[in-house]
């Protein structure tokens, strides 16, 4: 990456990249998520969290375990492993992660292991081996393929061949060798760093900018604290301290009501009135200095309103040229990409992946819109990167950009100091500064820890020391709060927080007179969308969000509970009726006639697995698969529409095993899985088993983070996917 940027840009006149906060923070209780103390609070935070996934790992260790190696090369070989807890990320592994290999001599024929001590097979005799069971050789293999859906990983070892494994002393003399051969392994999963340093290298960058916004002069009141006050003009120099700690000063006032009139045509002419609104705001940037939060509920569209936001800047907004648009999955980056590729040629679009992803991961028809080189995803050379219109990218691989010191910051530095070279008795250009990247886009900003979100923030960061911007870089955030929080190994941590989540709840998103929180709810009366602006509300600050509140999901009935509990009442039901009421003549339904909504008691007791300690309740299994089967046999649903989910994964293991036994037929098409699993899925019918739901277990299970009743943090957001993941029917067994 250093190379990359020698080439494209002289190293002399790029900027000096701050250190980092070396001080030693020994206890939380000594710092505060403030300004001054922002880099302190999540190095702590994030060494706590990669103290806890080693914990974790260790636990995932597997002994004595099969692996079968295929030689590559007479260097290199190629072993695949089964891995229990894949498909539900335990361990969570990606490709190019690092997985320890300790091979274990055997006996083929026996399939026995020798003693350490006596070095004798019972009941054979082997040869003698001086180091026991061990070949005292740990191999350093690469995940080159996460198969999730058989928890399988395909593992790229070099330096492992036929002598070293000692596959040739098992084998039988004067018979071909065959193409596999089976090894005993210990194996182990270490934490891969390399996942946290963009965290951890952006950190000092932001800081750096927060440090010197505080130390302005001229600043009237600099905010302080977690909660922010009152505070003077702004100016670019307090770009990042306006994203990330923002407060009425950096809003824009609203006197008069609008016309209601919309300047631009849409791309997509399937927009609600609130979508429309959201990006009219966007591009008229008319609210201040301040992220654009769009709040998203389930089936809301947030990320359609995202791509016409994207689409609407590039094209019809003056002195926008250049977008980021990042998500904090692979996945999810790919959708993005894919949408906008109808409307963009491979000369604008650009989806840039890491050089470790695998080829396969990417759909046939993304491919012409990533580089390649040497067979390896990369970044296009300087002159290329620097056309094209918009970038699509995850949140960690954003820090391509930051390596390759292709930041507005470092770009601009670049300009400067060039200008003044080259014309050293010149003053510094009187124009003003036109950066690079004019907008950042998140998607799922809520599943994304605040450390994830810097780094494509610091890339569209404006420098610091630029006065006069042409155009000040935009940031708009999609996501939803109320659902599944960022993944973390400690259930506790504050990096459990999104940046959006900690946005949404300041002062100027969460007292606004239109928040959603605002709401009056009457569960007597019909869904109503939130507060709308009234002249007599006049002057008021410029809502720098919107919420998004019509489902395009869910049947009326299914919608009614979350929209309660989560959303102040505020989503309306607008899913096509001939969908939402394919199952109302379905028999099981217990309630009012056509309401597609089940809850099934479950009078068995739960019980506890003896190896590894998984709850899991057999009478709420057979019930869940029963219901699966009636719902397929009636024709009204095919099995790839229903979904079974459980918060237990021990429950989740014995529903696959018994869905997939012969008691209940072929049922091998219902997906079946931990409820975290379905976050932005959706399905016909949801068969939700709660498992461990008696009222004596709430208060622990709330205590440990355990299941989905209870509510509070982690358990309600849960309990909202899992009633937010069906469109036409719902059974709730517990």
């Amino acid at each position: 990456f250093s190379q990359y940027a020698s080439e494209a840009l002289c190293a002399s006149l790029l900027p000096k990249v701050p250190d980092p906060d070396e001080a030693r923070v020994l206890s939380p209780s000594e710092i505060q998520l403030s300004p001054r103390q922002y880099e302190r609070y999540f190095r702590f935070h994030l060494e706590a969290e990669i103290s806890h996934q080693e914990q974790e790992n260790a636990s995932y260790s597997l002994y004595g375990h099969e692996g079968v190696m295929k030689l590559l090369s007479d260097k290199q070989a190629e072993v695949t492993i089964e891995v229990p807890g894949l498909r539900e990320y335990s361990p969570y592994v990606e490709d190019d992660d690092l997985v320890q290999l300790r091979q274990i001599r055997y006996d083929g024929a026996t399939g026995l292991i020798p003693s350490v001590n006596t070095a004798f097979y019972s009941p054979y005799p082997p040869p003698f081996y001086p180091s026991g069971p061990w070949t005292e050789i740990i191999y350093n293999a690469r995940v080159s393929a996460v198969l999730r859906p058989v928890e399988k990983l395909v593992l790229r070892v070099d330096g492992m061949t036929l002598q070293g494994t000692e596959v040739l002393l098992n084998h039988p003399p004067n018979q071909p060798l065959t193409s596999e051969h089976k090894l005993k392994l210990n194996i182990q999963f270490p934490v891969p760093r390399e996942r946290y340093y963009p965290m951890e290298h952006v950190l000092p960058q932001i800081q750096a900018s927060l440090s010197q916004a505080l130390n302005a002069t001229y600043r009237e009141d600099p905010v302080e604290d977690e909660e922010g006050s009152s505070r003077g003009s702004s100016a670019s120099e307090y770009w990042i301290q306006s994203m990330l700690f923002p407060t009425e000063a950096d809003c824009d006032v609203q006197a008069d009501m609008q016309l209601g009139l919309f300047a631009r045509p849409s791309f997509d002419s399937a927009l609600n009135i609130e979508q429309r609104v959201a990006v009219e705001n966007i591009c008229s940037q008319n609210y201040g200095v301040v992220p654009y939060l769009i709040s998203g509920p389930p089936g809301t569209g947030k990320t359609k309103t995202l791509i016409e936001t994207a689409l609407q800047l590039i094209n019809n907004v003056d002195n926008v040229s250049h977008i980021l648009i990042c998500a904090p999955s692979d996945p999810a980056s790919d959708t993005l990409a894919d949408r906008l590729r109808p409307l963009l040629k491979p000369h604008e679009l650009l989806r840039l992946n890491r050089p470790t992803r695998g080829f396969t991961e990417v759909a046939d028809a993304l491919l012409p819109y990533c580089y390649v080189s040497n067979d390896m995803f990369s970044l296009p050379p300087f002159h290329q990167l620097m056309a094209y219109k918009i970038v699509v990218t995850s949140c960690r691989d954003a820090s391509l950009l930051m390596y390759t010191r292709v930041t507005n910051s470092d770009l601009y530095t670049v300009q400067q100091n060039l200008h003044r070279t080259i014309h050293p008795t010149d003053r510094a250009p009187s124009s003003k500064a036109r950066l690079h990247w004019n907008a950042l886009l998140i998607d799922e900003a809520a599943q994304s820890t605040e450390p994830e979100s810097l780094v494509p923030l610091y890339v569209v960061a404006p420098p610091s020391e630029s006065h006069s911007l042409l155009f000040t870089p935009l940031v708009v955030m999609a996501g939803d709060e109320h659902q599944l929080t960022p993944r973390t190994s400690s259930p506790h941590t504050p990096l459990k927080r999104s940046l959006f989540a900690r946005l949404f709840a300041r002062p100027v998103y969460a007292d606004h007179p239109l928040a959603r929180r605002l709401n009056k709810s009457n569960p007597n009366l019909p869904p109503s969308p939130p507060p709308t602006l009234q002249a007599a509300m006049l002057p008021i600050l410029r809502p720098a969000f919107t919420n998004l509140v019509s489902n395009y999901r869910s049947h009326p009935a299914i919608l009614a509970v979350p929209s309660h509990l989560f959303y102040h009442d505020t989503l309306l039901p607008a899913a096509h009726p001939p969908s939402a009421n394919r199952l109302a003549s379905w028999s099981g339904w217990r309630g009012r006639r056509g309401w597609p909504v089940l809850y099934h008691n479950n009078p068995s007791p739960d019980e506890l697995e003896a190896d590894n300690g998984g709850w899991y309740n057999p009478g709420e299994a057979v019930l869940a698969c029963t219901y699966a089967r009636r719902l397929v046999d009636s024709g009204l649903v095919g099995a790839e529409e229903v979904c079974i989910m459980s918060p237990f994964k021990a429950q989740v293991r014995r529903l696959r095993k018994l869905a997939r036994s012969g008691k209940y037929g072929d049922l091998w098409g219902v997906n079946i899985g931990p409820t975290e699993a379905f976050q932005g899925l959706e399905h016909g019918v949801v068969v939700l088993c709660v498992t461990r739901a008696r009222r004596r277990f709430v208060r622990r299970d709330l205590e440990l983070g355990w299941g989905v009743v209870g509510g509070g943090g982690e358990m309600e957001s849960k309990m909202n996917v899992a009633l937010t993941r069906a469109r036409f029917g719902l059974v709730v067994v517990g």
